[in-house]
């Protein structure tokens, strides 16, 4: 009687703390969207050859978005010849909280193999990362991309260092 109880005690706890995360996510996803809509910010652009270690066939650029100094977003865009990648950095208190990442696949031709210029709508990736004390908590993804399979990449550090990154380089012009 006692282990079944514990038992039941175990699942109720857990699951409430999964549903804590849960909302707490939806109240980050609503704090990035006010963001989203403040036509305050101030916003600097950087080129990739100010960013990058390397050029891409169809360019990049970085976008901070920021007000009093203070960093509240910053959009990575990397046009590459088969897609196109699309990063927003969130921030609330100087900390990264939520990273949203979208690939944008080109449509090919059948005959030709080449680009069409439009997207497709059945290949593409969106992921949503969600931070808290420089800790991956939750995500949530549709489609596949680099962090899926490969053991060289991890989300939680690739964010985290590429978000760090930026930040001083916003902070040293």
């Amino acid at each position: 009687m006692m282990k079944q109880f514990l038992m039941l005690f175990l699942l109720f706890n857990c699951g409430k703390a999964i549903a804590q995360l849960t909302v707490q996510a939806k109240q980050i996803e609503s704090s990035c969207k006010l963001i989203d809509k403040d036509s305050s910010l101030q916003k600097k652009v950087y080129e990739q050859e100010e960013f990058m270690d390397h050029v891409t066939d169809n360019g990049a650029s970085l976008t901070v978005y920021y007000k009093n100094g203070t960093v509240y977003r910053i959009t990575e865009w990397v046009g590459l010849s088969s897609y196109v990648v699309i990063m927003d950095y969130y921030f609330l208190s100087g900390k990264l909280v939520y990273v949203r990442d979208e690939e944008l696949v080109y449509e090919r031709n059948a005959v030709t193999g080449e680009t069409t210029g439009k997207f497709s709508k059945d290949d593409r990736f969106l992921g949503k990362y969600f931070f808290k004390n420089d800790k991956l908590f939750d995500e949530v993804s549709l489609g596949h991309n680099r962090f899926e399979d490969d053991e060289k990449h991890n989300a939680e550090k690739e964010f985290l260092a590429s978000s760090k990154k930026y930040l001083a380089l916003f902070k040293k012009s």
